[in-house]
């Protein structure tokens, strides 16, 4: 496999959340399936990691505690290296609320916390094909609500 424009072999998945234990379940889950996996505790060191590594999808918990994950999640997508990738906002339980934060997020898809490992891969992968196809992220609504899980 040759590598990919930023010079690496496997896509990089930024989990963002401030919960050890998720974030070390998704690393799990993610590098079983042969993805790297950065991690951040939080905002400051999500836009830190975007900054040094330019990941090719992120996730965010959109249950953080902080001033608004929302408007953290809306920043990433302004940072150059963010263009194009995939971010999918992580909520639990489900509710309506959720889901319109993650479409105000700017998120391209919504997953449910407890996560699903296969509802995970699946999610991710398709992200990243679809990436890899050339096929750009979009914020609209019809997409968010068929990508719920």
């Amino acid at each position: 496999m040759p590598p990919n424009k930023k010079g690496r072999f496997r896509p990089l998945v930024l989990v963002i959340d401030e919960s050890r234990e998720a974030r070390l379940a998704v690393r799990f889950y993610l590098s079983n399936e042969g993805y790297e996996v950065a991690e951040a505790a939080g905002g400051q060191s999500a836009f830190e990691c975007v900054a040094l590594n330019s990941p090719d999808l992120v996730l965010i918990d959109l249950n953080m505690p902080g001033p608004s994950v929302v408007l953290a999640a809306q920043r990433l997508r302004t940072i150059p290296q963010m263009e194009g990738v995939p971010v999918v906002a992580c909520a639990g339980p489900d509710s309506q609320a959720y889901r319109d934060a993650a479409r105000a997020a700017g998120a391209d898809a919504y997953l449910t916390k407890p996560m699903n490992p296969t509802v995970l891969l699946r999610l991710v992968k398709g992200l990243l094909n679809r990436r890899a196809a050339g096929m750009t992220p979009t914020n609209d609504a019809l997409q968010l609500a068929h990508m719920v899980m």
